[in-house]
């Protein structure tokens, strides 16, 4: 059984064949991670309606210049997310961004929204799905401050300085079909045991100009099996576990 533990279910047009495609890929279970204030209600929605699809519930780096009455909302954001806590399996997509946001302007608020996202899953005792584009030294710098059940570091292409520093703290690493062309991404593939890895696809985040889709994580999973010279049914029986131990509550 394949799992996406990390799409964007609720941003495509048409979800019905998305999931038909994915299900004929052999994924049987996709997390739907939140992003936006305005999305959370429609993850909660999705998920009511397939019953593949889990919700994951969190406010994206990215909302900080996005969404300018984000600091009117957040309050708001979190107690949806508190009432919903026995639906969510994950916190997320939460983390910082110093890569796409280029504002410096908008960080200490960025880092605020961060910090009480990770005080939210610590309080909910659930797993946090990162993002961490271009602030790896602050996310991994705060972390320890927290007690959360378990990390998953989302496509992970930073310096190595700070992949080697999550793979001995046990953190977690889902990998995309940039596998296909990204030496940053093959590298995390190459240095992560196979106890730790996940797969994700990000949806509908295009990938050399084609939509991802959940079913390409089967693909995702072959890459994977070659570079790491490990048989693929074996592998996939292998992320399953993983995919169990971080997310239980999708199980």
């Amino acid at each position: 059984m394949l799992i996406d533990i990390h799409c964007h279910a609720n941003l495509y047009l048409v979800i019905d064949e998305i999931i038909k495609e994915a299900k004929n890929a052999g994924v049987r279970k996709i997390i739907s991670v939140g992003m936006s204030v305005i999305s959370l209600e429609r993850i909660l929605e999705i998920s009511d309606k397939y019953d593949i699809i889990y919700p994951a519930l969190g406010i994206h780096p990215e909302e900080v210049k996005m969404n300018r009455d984000l600091e009117k909302q957040l309050d708001s954001a979190i107690d949806i997310i508190r009432k919903n806590k026995e639906k969510i399996c994950v916190i997320g997509e939460i983390g910082l961004d110093h890569h796409f946001i280029k504002e410096k302007e908008l960080y200490p608020f960025q880092k605020e929204v961060f910090e009480k996202m990770l005080s939210l899953a610590q309080e909910l005792e659930l797993p946090v799905n990162l993002h961490i584009k271009g602030a790896e030294k602050i996310v991994f710098d705060i972390l320890p401050s927290y007690s959360i059940p378990n990390i998953n570091i989302h496509w992970y292409s930073g310096p190595e300085q700070y992949l080697n520093m999550g793979i001995d703290r046990g953190y977690y690493f889902s990998i995309t079909p940039a596998i296909s062309y990204s030496p940053a991404v093959k590298n995390t593939v190459l240095k992560v045991e196979k106890e730790f890895i996940l797969l994700e696809s990000d949806g509908p985040v295009k990938y050399s100009g084609k939509i991802g889709t959940p079913a390409m994580i089967r693909e995702v999973l072959n890459t994977i099996s070659k570079l790491k010279n490990i048989d693929s049914k074996e592998l996939e029986q292998q992320i399953e576990k993983n995919s169990q131990k971080i997310f239980p509550k999708i199980f």
